[in-house]
């Protein structure tokens, strides 16, 4: 069948210029496929920017020169057993191949300073496996594949540009995309596989409390293109989702700033406490019921407050936090007083507090059930201004390995792929259940197993005959 010529032809349509979009068109173009990006706002990577965005892989030359031995097989296993096997095998073990060869076309291809955080294990990895991309997190990983895409001339990102509706032909195929501008002007149709990498819904209030009520009640401070516009799409076609309840959430947001505190400071030894100088909780308590107890307590938010030891601990476990977290929302002073000034906190609260916590680590026990300590809290202090959040989803798409969308009866939808958000992630229902790193991982890996699976379909399809 000839081509519609009132439509834009392409090898690749991608809908979001998220990470794991611009990857995916990155991937494909760099194989000859002529690649359209369609994003409807002016900014490219989507909420990637004010994340660490630590990427989880296995088997990474990074890994190697470090002397850890590591593999696919084991990165799934601790997959499924953080998301407490709700995760689906064959995608665990699919993603977790593509894992090293990410990492490391990341750093070949598009020059980003991949650092292995080898003096950071991270909660459920097995290994240090956790790579952070760049002097700034999230920020240098945008950078480094918005450069490649926007200088690869097999790549057309259009920004301002709202995906209307998918176009499908009699048989259910996805063949392309309408989409019109955001604010006026006629609409227009691409023709091509399509490929969802528009995020997820945690900026959606309605589809939060439909879907992670449990979640509903807490704030989103995060990019606020997450509204499920691959949800709507792919409804139309029959689209099969898995996991909606899955939504992550942090009690560190720091603020100002909406930066997520993601280094083990609890783990080393951190407390939280509130405007009163008063601890409040279980500082290792489950996430969801920590971020509600710190939206309760005064003006919404809560204290975490650390000495120089953790601190020094945890800049060498997180370079995010060294170079982008610490400075631009920590505090520090040589004794309470002073520190307690800074933030308005009791001061008197906030000294009876630490010398109670302190007394309590050497005798062993804890008011509030707090089972793991990392020691006497000594001067000099620091602390974080912290509220709880909703900070993602994992739900979405139902995907196989090879990132096509699935319907109703779990067959693939020809010609629609979803990556990052869009698609289903690697945690657990509810609020736990998610490994360090493999969001990062999921949006990238899809992106690129995506563009592959486009480009081999391209390459086995027959040649239109002459006309």
């Amino acid at each position: 069948m000839s081509a519609d010529p009132r439509q834009e032809p392409a090898g690749l349509i991608v809908v979001g210029a998220s990470v794991g979009g611009l990857a995916a068109a990155v991937i494909a173009a760099d194989r000859g496929c002529r690649t359209i990006v369609i994003e409807r706002g002016k900014e490219l990577g989507g909420g990637a920017s004010q994340d660490a965005e630590a990427i989880a892989a296995a088997g990474t030359r990074f890994q190697r020169d470090a002397g850890l031995e590591d593999g696919p097989e084991r990165f799934a296993a601790d997959i499924l057993a953080a998301s407490r096997h709700h995760v689906e095998q064959e995608l665990a073990l699919a993603l977790a191949e593509q894992a090293a060869p990410l990492v490391e076309w990341l750093a070949d291809r598009c020059g980003l300073g991949v650092e292995l955080m080898a003096a950071f294990t991270g909660a459920g990895h097995s290994v240090p496996r956790l790579h952070a991309p760049g002097d700034q997190g999230g920020a240098s990983l945008v950078a480094a594949l918005a450069r490649a895409a926007s200088r690869h001339t097999r790549v057309s990102v259009r920004p301002g540009l709202v995906a209307e509706r998918l176009i499908r032909d009699g048989a259910g195929t996805v063949t392309g995309l309408a989409v019109r501008p955001e604010r006026r002007g006629a609409g227009q149709t691409f023709a091509g596989p399509v490929l969802l990498a528009c995020g997820g819904f945690a900026a959606s209030d309605a589809l939060v409390a439909e879907h992670c009520p449990a979640a509903a009640s807490l704030p989103y401070f995060g990019w606020p293109g997450s509204v499920g516009e691959a949800l709507r799409l792919a409804a139309e076609a029959g689209a099969q989702t898995r996991h909606l309840d899955a939504c992550l959430v942090t009690p560190f947001l720091a603020m100002p700033g909406a930066l997520a505190v993601t280094a083990p400071l609890v783990e080393l030894g951190a407390i939280l406490v509130n405007q009163a100088g008063r601890r409040f909780a279980d500082e290792t308590a489950e996430r969801l019921v920590l971020a509600t107890l710190v939206r309760e307590q005064p003006g919404h938010v809560a204290y975490l407050l650390f000495d120089e030891r953790i601190a020094t601990a945890a800049r060498t476990a997180d370079p995010f936090f060294a170079r982008i977290v610490l400075p631009r929302t920590g505090r520090r002073a040589m004794t309470l007083e002073v520190l307690s000034k800074q933030f308005e906190i009791d001061a008197e609260g906030l000294t009876l507090t630490v010398d109670t916590f302190n007394g309590n680590v050497e005798l062993g026990g804890d008011p509030f059930g707090r089972e793991r300590f990392g020691g006497p809290l000594e001067p000099p202090f620091h602390a974080i201004r912290v509220t709880g959040a909703r900070w993602r989803t994992f739900g979405g798409l139902a995907v196989d390995r090879t990132a096509h969308v699935l319907d109703a009866a779990g067959r693939p939808i020809p010609g629609l792929y979803a990556a990052g958000g869009a698609a289903e992630g690697l945690g657990g229902d509810g609020t736990e259940g998610w490994l360090p790193g493999t969001d990062a991982l999921a949006a990238l890996a899809l992106g690129r197993i995506a563009a592959l699976d486009v480009v081999a379909q391209a390459s086995a399809a027959p040649a239109e005959p002459a006309s």
